[in-house]
């Protein structure tokens, strides 16, 4: 990993993009993609060669740390930037989900590696991703997702692929990547609340009386505690690998405009930021029932066994 690189995007040239695509590159135009919680993204698209490069990318996407200082050391706090680093360079090629095809990888060299740049290819020229408000997937591309997530737990069940620090506590005790971040909702879920009803015209509850007791409950003065009891009982299972962040805008699939059915559709994901060694039921949270419309929710069970025989098929001691 080389430690010269631009740590803001107006520091990209020309001859930075040259070296690493290693062709020279004669122009290209910038757009920012989005500011995430951890990071930043940015497309470099319309990239034009000296000579012609058959092979070569004509837009790449630059994952950068974030540009607000507060954000950036909330994701240095839980380990982001060195988690997803790691990954592409020393996980990626033996994770049966796909990730990006990776062009460069810079960290400054740092502990929290609090400045980097990951040079991956632009997803959007061959697929798109889903969106879990608008476009969520369907039953067809949930069981695949289910399947495709069997093949890596399966790969990893307590594997000593995992005993390494930015994967698994010394302890052995499963905790979340974001951790701190949860528990901040104790000070947090007040203005969260009043910022919806700013933009929404609505309290967030407003006709879910059930919601607002679990959300007093789960922000209360017992927010603490109650995320060290859930702890004490995932700690006691096996542990797997998980992408920790499997809602449904981190999930690709090939563009829907090129006719592929579901079955020969390519999934790739993206954002791994919080992945970590742990039991696999938290995976499902986020590419179940935070991303999933509640009538393709209610078949869960359905998903969960499907998931579970394809685990166990491809390794039995699961």
């Amino acid at each position: 990993m080389a430690t010269d690189f631009p740590r803001v995007i107006d520091d990209v040239t020309k001859e930075w993009l040259s070296g690493v695509l290693g062709a020279t590159i004669t122009g290209y135009d910038v757009k920012f993609l989005e500011g995430g919680v951890l990071a930043d993204a940015y497309k470099l698209h319309g990239i034009t060669y000296a000579s012609p490069q058959g092979s070569a990318p004509s837009s790449v996407v630059l994952k950068m740390a974030n540009r607000i200082p507060e954000s950036r050391a909330n994701a240095m706090a839980v380990g982001a930037y060195v988690k997803e680093l790691n990954f592409f360079r020393d996980l990626a090629p033996d994770v049966p989900m796909r990730s990006p095809k990776l062009y460069g990888l810079f960290t400054d060299g740092s502990a929290t590696a609090e400045y980097f740049v990951i040079v991956m290819e632009d997803l959007t020229a061959h697929s798109r991703v889903f969106d879990q408000v608008i476009d969520p997937p369907d039953e067809a591309f949930t069981r695949k997702i289910a399947a495709e997530a069997a093949a890596m737990h399966a790969k990893f069940w307590d594997s000593p692929a995992l005993d390494v620090p930015w994967l698994s506590r010394p302890d052995g005790r499963y905790v979340f990547s974001l951790d701190p971040l949860c528990k901040m909702s104790a000070a947090t879920a007040g203005p969260f609340r009043e910022l919806w009803k700013q933009m929404f015209g609505a309290d967030i509850f407003e006709g879910y009386p059930d919601a607002e007791k679990l959300n007093a409950l789960l922000t209360g003065p017992k927010c603490a505690g109650i995320h060290e009891a859930i702890y004490d009982i995932l700690s006691a299972r096996p542990k797997t690998l998980l992408h920790g962040d499997l809602r449904a805008d981190n999930v690709f699939r090939t563009d829907p405009a090129e006719g592929k059915s579901v079955e020969d559709s390519r999934i790739t994901y993206i954002d791994w930021q919080v992945i970590h060694a742990g039991p696999p039921g938290p995976e499902f949270t986020e590419a179940w029932m935070h991303s999933l419309p509640p009538a393709l929710r209610r078949k869960d069970r359905e998903f969960l066994r499907e998931y579970h025989d394809r685990l166990v098929a491809l390794n039995p001691k699961a």
